[in-house]
């Protein structure tokens, strides 16, 4: 029996490994016949004489092949003598990070004779649906409005959002997660676009400003995640203005966003600085509650700067 795991979500397709590999030592108490080849230390006769070779043990075997598709003298030999493990009872799973070109010969050859299973990145409502599972799984909640902020400071980085919710799990101490713990624990994926926006912001560049967001949303960035990044932005430069140039390293933020932040502080003053970050905040809480949508609210933003 073969099996082909391959595609751009890593996380879900290692744990679907880790699972099958957990069923079958379930299975199979000695594990013995249980083995992982990398990439490197392939080869394909051996394998083939591993793999075909009546067990001991009387279990089945199981390998597991990883990123086997960029071993050039394994394909050239599966290619040749292949179909022997496709009528074996053993298991043989090809896992692969990443894409398979579509003209790959040992990909075209393995259709109709495995199993294929394609991970690709899950869209953000659905990783959200994925977060609260997670979470609900380890005996914790979250609120609503704090799981939304969690996805947009996180995006679809499955491996991230494990750590993250760990963290915040451990932070809440049994306790519901608030949207304040997210803001507290959780630093947004960075995008550098933004530096851009908040420099057309400080130059009161409406048209600029208007644009420069309209690239954002065109790019896939939802106006939540777009505000989130802007009020990430605003708290650090108020964070830098506040210390008059004493004590930055303080500041847990990575160090290009203090370089830039640096910098663009200048173009500010406290005042009006703390006046952005208010509108921020009173655009977040009219969305919360309904008054505004996302979009709106990003317009009336920039229209009041």
């Amino acid at each position: 029996m073969i099996f082909v795991y391959y595609g751009p979500d890593t996380y879900r397709m290692k744990r679907q490994l880790k699972e099958v590999v957990a069923e079958y030592k379930k299975k199979n108490k000695s594990s013995f016949n249980f083995q992982v080849f990398e990439e490197k230390e392939i080869n394909f006769n051996d394998l083939r004489e591993g793999f075909l070779n009546i067990s001991i043990f009387k279990e089945k075997k199981f390998f597991v092949l990883l990123n086997v598709f960029s071993n050039s003298e394994f394909k050239e030999g599966f290619l040749k003598q292949g179909e022997v493990f496709e009528k074996s009872d053993n298991i043989l799973i090809l896992c692969q990070e990443g894409e398979i070109p579509a003209n790959d010969k040992l990909f075209n050859f393995l259709k109709g004779k495995a199993k294929i299973e394609y991970f690709n990145l899950l869209s953000l409502e659905k990783v959200k649906i994925w977060a609260k599972k997670e979470i609900e799984a380890k005996g914790a909640e979250i609120e609503s409005n704090a799981l939304g902020k969690l996805i947009d400071f996180a995006g679809n980085d499955l491996w991230r959002l494990e750590k993250e919710i760990d963290k915040l799990i451990n932070y809440a101490h049994g306790k519901k997660i608030k949207e304040k713990d997210v803001e507290e624990l959780v630093s947004p994926v960075f995008n550098f676009n933004i530096f851009a926006t908040i420099d057309a912001i400080a130059q009161k560049e409406k048209k600029k400003a208007a644009r420069l967001i309209r690239h954002h949303l065109e790019g896939g960035d939802s106006p939540s995640y777009i505000l989130s990044m802007i009020s990430y932005q605003l708290k650090n430069l108020i964070s830098v203005k506040g210390l008059k140039g004493k004590n930055l390293n303080q500041l847990k933020m990575p160090s290009f966003v203090l370089r830039r932040s640096i910098i663009q502080a200048e173009q500010f003053s406290m005042e009006e600085l703390k006046g952005l970050y208010q509108k921020i905040l009173d655009l977040d809480l009219s969305i919360k509650t309904g008054k505004i949508a996302p979009e709106v609210a990003l317009d009336l933003f920039i229209f009041d700067i």
